[in-house]
């Protein structure tokens, strides 16, 4: 945790109403609350599951989908390496397969396992059009037997607990997630999240809870049933238990543009103060990431990376937009600190006092192909 934050607020959590945040057991792991960071392509790597974990304090974090293939080249053998890498401060962690076929499902999931993954999720939900083309994703919702197949031979080819991430159907004529999530248990999943849209639904459009209560009445109480989509607030996450029943909250991006969404939510909800950052906590913290991120990846493709991370740690501050616009163009260690410098300095000498301006992800951003 960055010098002179705040703890989290664990005894809030502990001590306020248990409706909403309370610990979530999954299978055999025991999970602190039932705030999750969903796995999104291209952005939950080590680096941005750690601060999730130091600085937001949610209950599980995952990994980037890893695909599920055969015999797999130097160069895919590398990248498998970057997207399973794990430090100990963040786990307990979730890591999930993309893949249709079960005997590759089953071997990946295998290979997660030694990874250290104490979770291994399915991924029924990515609806980009080329996992829809290859009958992965959210397209393996017009299989539910063949889902069943998938949970199947994963559970046979690892000791760790099974889940899949499913939307409500593959479109709106086609509504299946009760189907698919009793196919996913009895054949051994212990736990389901929905996302409360269909596959061709955007993010930003509305959600629909009556789907996840469908399957929340469909399963034996002791199967979780996680919420999923714009769970950006409070009241969203009370609609989704008081609505629909959710025993968990998955958060994806959301999450990206605000490190300290997890330890806020949990705030709201047990009736404790919103913590607010400092100037200096939030370049702290940027710092922080990009350290981690050109750890993991080198300074010459770690510089890229960090683009896409340029607003998560401003958003809400004036000035973010162009701040956002010269991150982007950074190239080295030296532009980095040049232009974070120039940028905090400018807000303490108030000279960046307009209107505070919020950014969000590109609409597909999370769902990235794997």
């Amino acid at each position: 945790m960055p010098d002179g934050e705040a703890p989290l607020p664990a005894e809030a959590a502990a001590a306020g109403s248990a409706r909403y945040i309370h610990p979530l057991r999954i299978g055999d792991v025991q999970l602190a609350n039932n705030l999750l960071l969903a796995p999104m392509a291209g952005y939950t790597n080590v680096a941005f599951r750690l601060i999730a974990k130091e600085v937001g304090g949610c209950g599980l974090v995952a990994s980037e989908m890893v695909a599920a293939i055969g015999r797999p080249t130097a160069a895919q053998a590398e990248r498998f390496g970057t997207l399973t890498r794990t430090v100990p401060a963040e786990r307990p962690i979730a890591m999930q397969v993309y893949g249709r076929e079960p005997e590759l499902c089953a071997a990946t999931a295998a290979a997660l396992e030694r990874a250290g993954a104490d979770i291994i999720d399915l991924n029924c939900g990515c609806p980009v059009r080329k996992a829809k083309q290859a009958g992965c994703g959210v397209a393996l919702m017009r299989e539910p037997e063949q889902v069943g197949r998938i949970i199947a031979a994963m559970r046979r080819a690892t000791s760790r607990p099974v889940t899949v991430k499913m939307r409500l159907g593959y479109d709106v004529q086609h509504r299946n997630a009760v189907e698919v999530a009793l196919a996913a248990v009895e054949n051994g999943a212990s736990a389901v999240c929905v996302h409360a849209r269909t596959g061709e639904s955007k993010h930003g459009m509305p959600i629909d809870l009556g789907g996840v209560a469908a399957v929340r009445a469909a399963l034996p109480p002791a199967i979780p049933v996680i919420a999923n989509g714009s769970l950006d607030s409070a009241a969203a996450i009370r609609a989704a238990k008081d609505e629909a029943g959710a025993d968990g909250y998955m958060i994806g991006r959301a999450a990206c543009g605000d490190p300290w969404l997890f330890r806020n939510l949990i705030a709201e909800l047990t009736g404790a103060p919103r913590y607010q950052p400092s100037l200096a906590e939030r370049r702290a913290l940027l710092q922080r990431h990009f350290d981690l991120i050109l750890e993991l990846y080198g300074e010459e493709r770690g510089v890229r990376v960090m683009r896409k991370y340029a607003f998560f740690y401003c958003n809400g501050l004036p000035g973010v937009r162009r701040f956002r616009a010269e991150f982007c163009r950074i190239a080295s260690r030296a532009d980095f600190a040049r232009v974070t410098a120039d940028f905090f300095a400018a807000l303490e000498r108030g000279e960046l006092s307009g209107p505070a301006e919020h950014l969000v992800l590109a609409d597909d951003a999370a769902d990235a192909e794997p």
